[in-house]
């Protein structure tokens, strides 16, 4: 006897992908004042006419609006936090690609509320203030 032996068709070789022939890197020329930093200084200054000791702590991004508006930062995207009554300006470094920087008040006192601002970062002179 004997097995029957079944003809088997190897498989369809899988396609081969199309590659694109980009420019050698050799060609690609960049203009005289091209630079990969993106960072740009900017002035805040804080204006803090309370009492209260505390914290203003500036965030890059947003997590969410509340109902009436405030912007709430996201915590994660913390860029540093200033002390009013030790500071009044600061010169801070911020990616060129953000639109705005968020700030978040934090009093060491219940007597005062938290509070929170949204600042765009579009001045030509690159100054920002905050009072309050």
């Amino acid at each position: 006897g004997g097995g029957g032996g079944g003809s088997t068709t190897p498989p369809a070789p899988a396609p081969t992908p199309s590659v694109q022939v980009l420019d050698n890197t050799a060609d690609i020329v960049a203009e005289r004042d091209f630079s990969f930093d993106i960072g740009e200084k900017i002035t805040l200054s804080v204006n803090y006419t309370g009492s209260t000791e505390g914290a203003l702590h500036l965030y890059s991004k947003a997590a969410y609006t509340t109902a009436n508006g405030d912007v709430i930062a996201d915590p994660t995207s913390r860029v540093t936090t200033l002390y009013p009554n030790m500071a009044g300006d600061v010169e801070l470094e911020v990616n060129g690609n953000w639109t705005h920087l968020y700030a978040q008040w934090v009093p060491m006192s219940a007597q005062e509320s938290e509070q929170n601002w949204s600042i765009a970062l579009n001045n030509s002179n690159n100054n920002y203030h905050i009072d309050f």
